[in-house]
Order: structure tokens, then C-alpha cells, then sequence
């Protein structure tokens, strides 16, 4: 236990330990000096100084003599003060001096990249700009100070953030902990419903006394403040996410499904609300994050709120383009068989609509998946979003690879789910 918190607390990578890493580390940085210390070599003896020192008197003599009118002669002198900088800076080596040293910076990189072997594929591939060099725990990209990590440590970060008692940041991936009931409540419940009660809250007496009433007891309800029981639950940086997207999914079907719906049938709803569908849905996602986490908060509403703005809009279109496009023969079969607006509502207009709707959900699984981690980048205490900015700011990249993988990974679930379930309750997709 002991040597695992140390290791989830290392968060700054370390140096190349091989031979080969160190060896080609201490010539970088010897190349390094060697062309600083070259273009350090200026001409500046004590008769160049006093010329130089000379020319900008006079310049400095002519500039203040300018009125604010002569606006091309200041110009001019501006030109003439960056051209005695340029002298003064000027290198004492004609432009061909710098040859051998370019050579010797272009072997050194050939070198390199005949020892690297099969990484030369990965660098081509992922990392165009840069060189990968391997080194004893990692494999860093010179110059850019970006790493690779090797699959075997990615791995191996993943089965110890796995356990519970390491986890990240003092909270595990997926885990279970028993809960109250009572938080359960206090987390659906809304707290406004103990104001619209009538009376007022309890007040304390002139003995220092609180004298509950049934408003106060409405109150302790909502708020989670009281005990039942305690259930298993599960809790960690992953089921957090995945409760985010999973209500915010939910509310944006509950209230989408109905409404797009209702335009599809509706040619008033329709002309009434898509206009302002039309006018927030091109707007990204994230510039509306900054304005709802300053109002709501930081904590879970503030991204769920997000994420049901990015599904509300999604699941309204789908609906009303799955309603819209029912073919009027079924609609006239199911009056000549003497079936109500309900009925037709329900078994013709709603089966026929449920593949796009489905459709429409599975589109928003995507989006709401890169909006939240977008989110939990901005602000937040757990997600995988989270995990990933901070794995960013130390450099911990094994961690951010496993962020990618779970991400992918739940995303794949999400979807195979939804065919699962379009494949077994709607066999009619797609067969008009």
C-alpha cells in the first residue's frame, strides 16, 4: 500500500535513465551551449561602441528636434534607430560560418533517429513535429516536452488507479460506499418545495429552543438532513460522468421527445418554437458553459443543466422529423378503422417516429460525452474530465491515455446499448 500512494503521487515524469537516453540528452544540451555561447561572440571593441554610442546621439539629437507634424521624418528615424540595433547586434561571422554547426546538428538528429528503430513509425505518425526518444520509463518527444508513454506503464497506471485506495486524487475510478437514503432524497428533491409550503420555518424561543413544525420537517426532508438507511451505491471519477450524462440525456428526452413531437403535428408549435431552437442550437456548447457554471455553480447542476441543453435540442429535431414524416396512408387507414387522435398518436405517429428519436439519442450520447469533459475542464471536482486537465497540468500522460480509453470505452457502451435496443424493440426500422 505503501509503495502504491507513492507512485500515484509522482507527478512530475522523470529524466531519460538509459544509457542511450542519457547519453543523447547530455549531447543536446552540449549542442545547446555550444550555439549560445557562439552567437553570444559580438565585435564589440571600444572603437565600435563609441560609433554606435555616436550615431544614436545624433539620432536621439534629430528625433527631439521633430515637430508632432513631421510625421514621414519620424518615420524615417524610427528606420534608422532599428538599423543601428541591427549593427550593434550584428554577428562578427560572415552567414556561412554557421555550416559546420548546422552539419553537426543535422548528424546528431540522423543519428538519433536510426537508434529509435520502430518508434520512427509512431513519431511519423502522432508526433510530426517533434522526435521521440525512448528513455527507461517513458518515451519523451525532444524539444516539444511532450511524452509518449509506453503501453506496459499506461497499463500498469491503470490497474493501480483501479484500486480503490489510490483511485485519483483521493477518489477512486468506480467504486461502491454505502449511502444514506436520505442524501438520495435530498439530491432529487428540491429545496424550493419546503418554501411553497404554507407557515413559516421554525424560530428559536426565548429558551434557545427550536420547536419543529411541519414545514421544518418538509424542510429536513428535502435537504437530506434526517436518517433512514444505508443502500450500496456506486461512486468515483467515472460514475460521476456518467451520472452527468445519463440525467442530462434523461431530462433532455423527457422534455425534447414530447415538444419535437408536437411540432411535428402542430404547424403553429412549429412556426412558434423553431425559431428559437434555431437561434441557440448553432451555438457551441462551451460558450454557453462560463455563463451556466457562474449561475448554477460548479457542482453537479451546472453540468447537467449543460448537457440538457445539449440534448433538448437534438431530441426536439429527431421528433418532430420522425413525426413529420409519417406517411399520411397510415394515418388515413387508422381513421377508416375508426381509431381516435390518441390512438393514432400512439400507434401509428409514435412507433414511427421512435427510429429517428433513437437515432437522435445515440447523436447526443456523442455530444454530451465532449461537453462534459469540456465542462469538467473549466470547473469541477471529479469526472474524468477532471482527471484529464490535471493529469495535463503535471504531465502525468499515462493518465490521460486512460482518460481516452474510458471515455471511448463508455461511449462504445452507451451506443451498442442503444442498437441493442432499436435491433429488439423496433424491427420495423427501415422498412418504411
Amino acid at each position: 500500500a505503501g509503495s502504491g500512494s507513492i507512485e500515484n503521487t509522482l507527478e512530475v515524469p522523470l529524466m531519460p535513465s538509459t544509457d542511450k537516453g542519457l547519453k543523447f540528452h547530455a549531447a543536446a544540451e552540449e549542442i545547446s551551449l555550444i550555439s549560445e555561447e557562439f552567437f553570444k561572440l559580438r565585435n564589440h571593441n571600444s572603437q565600435f561602441k563609441n560609433q554606435i554610442k555616436e550615431i544614436k546621439d545624433q539620432i536621439k539629437i534629430y528625433r527631439d528636434e521633430l515637430s508632432d507634424s513631421e510625421e514621414v521624418a519620424s518615420e524615417y528615424a524610427k528606420n534608422i534607430v532599428k538599423i543601428a540595433r541591427r549593427i550593434e547586434f550584428a554577428s562578427i561571422y560572415p552567414p556561412n560560418a554557421l555550416d559546420d554547426l548546422q552539419k553537426a546538428v543535422v548528424n546528431f538528429d540522423n543519428t538519433k533517429n536510426e537508434i529509435q528503430g520502430g518508434l520512427r513509425l509512431v513519431d511519423i505518425f502522432l508526433f510530426p513535429a517533434g522526435t521521440i526518444v525512448a528513455s527507461g520509463q517513458s518515451c519523451s518527444e525532444q524539444g516539444s516536452g511532450r511524452w509518449l508513454p509506453k503501453p506496459s506503464d499506461t497499463f500498469n497506471k491503470f490497474v493501480l488507479m483501479s484500486k480503490p485506495s489510490v483511485g485519483y486524487k483521493d477518489v477512486p475510478l468506480l467504486w461502491i460506499q454505502l449511502i444514506d437514503v436520505s442524501q438520495m432524497i435530498g439530491f432529487i428533491l428540491p429545496d424550493w418545495i419546503a418554501d411553497i409550503i404554507p407557515g413559516e420555518y421554525p424560530i428559536h424561543t426565548k429558551d434557545g429552543v427550536v420547536v419543529q413544525n411541519f414545514k421544518g420537517n418538509v424542510l429536513k426532508v428535502v435537504t437530506g438532513d434526517f436518517s433512514l438507511f444505508k443502500v450500496p451505491v456506486p461512486y468515483g471519477h467515472i460514475w460521476d460522468s456518467f451520472l452527468r450524462v445519463l440525467l442530462g440525456l434523461i431530462f433532455g428526452i423527457i422534455i425534447g421527445v414530447p415538444l419535437g413531437l408536437f411540432m411535428g403535428l402542430n404547424r403553429f408549435a412549429k412556426g412558434f418554437f423553431d425559431p428559437l431552437i434555431e437561434l441557440y442550437r448553432p451555438v457551441p456548447p462551451l460558450a454557453w458553459a462560463p455563463l451556466i457554471i457562474s449561475v448554477l455553480g460548479i457542482d453537479n447542476s451546472g453540468k447537467i443543466f449543460l448537457l440538457f441543453m445539449v440534448s433538448l435540442s437534438i431530441m426536439i429535431i429527431s421528433a418532430r422529423a420522425g413525426a413529420s414524416g409519417t406517411q399520411l396512408s397510415k394515418i388515413h387507414a387508422a381513421h377508416s378503422l375508426g381509431a381516435s387522435k390518441k390512438q393514432i398518436l400512439r400507434y401509428v405517429i409514435f412507433p414511427n417516429s421512435l427510429p429517428e428519436i433513437l437515432t437522435g439519442i445515440r447523436v447526443a450520447v456523442g455530444m454530451c460525452w465532449g461537453t462534459l469533459v469540456a465542462a469538467e475542464f473549466l470547473a469541477g471536482t471529479t469526472g474524468i474530465g477532471f482527471v484529464e486537465n490535471v493529469a495535463k497540468k503535471y504531465f502525468q500522460y499515462e493518465v490521460i491515455w486512460i482518460t481516452i480509453f474510458i471515455m471511448g470505452m463508455l461511449g462504445l457502451l452507451f451506443d451498442v446499448t442503444l442498437r441493442k435496443l432499436i435491433d429488439k424493440y423496433i424491427p420495423w426500422r427501415g422498412k418504411g
